[in-house]
């Protein structure tokens, strides 16, 4: 039997492409330097200049947590909260969520710790510096120096 359908026009997935799988996405997020902490998750934030725009999500559960089924569990768990929570995320964000040791908590604790997560971490976030567009620069020679008649460099 099916589960019904979210009320929404548009259905809440966990797709592939918004999952973080190489560990140098996962580093770019830890260097990124901004983080915030609800609970037992922290939370690792880094603009991920996609086309078209989407936020990522990547776990990080250490052997602390528990055994491998209670690491599961908080996995998906985890999955569960960002994807139903995904039009309350910010767009264009890799999302790194590490998880410290703590007693098992429900789906709706942990998207509550998640998106709490997220708005401090965004509150700490630099603005992003000002792109600016490439344009050509044209550069006009440089006028003869009236001082030295025969243009040679001094």
């Amino acid at each position: 039997m099916n589960a019904p359908a979210p009320s929404s026009d548009r259905r809440l997935l966990f797709r592939r492409r918004q999952r973080l799988t190489l560990d140098r996405e996962y580093r770019r997020a830890y260097a990124a330097g901004c983080s915030a902490a609800s609970g037992p998750l922290r939370v690792h934030l880094a603009l991920n200049n996609l086309d078209p725009p989407v936020t990522r999500l990547g776990l990080s559960v250490g052997r602390r947590v528990g055994a491998a089924t209670a690491r599961t569990r908080v996995k998906r768990l985890l999955r569960e909260a960002f994807r139903l929570s995904q039009s309350q995320l910010p767009v264009g964000m890799d999302l790194v969520v590490s998880v410290h040791p703590h007693q098992p908590l429900t789906l709706d604790q942990y998207t509550s710790a998640l998106l709490k997560a997220v708005a401090a971490a965004r509150a700490r976030q630099k603005p992003p510096a000002p792109r600016d567009s490439p344009k050509a620069t044209i550069h006009a020679p440089k006028p003869p120096d009236p001082s030295n008649p025969e243009g040679s460099p001094p």
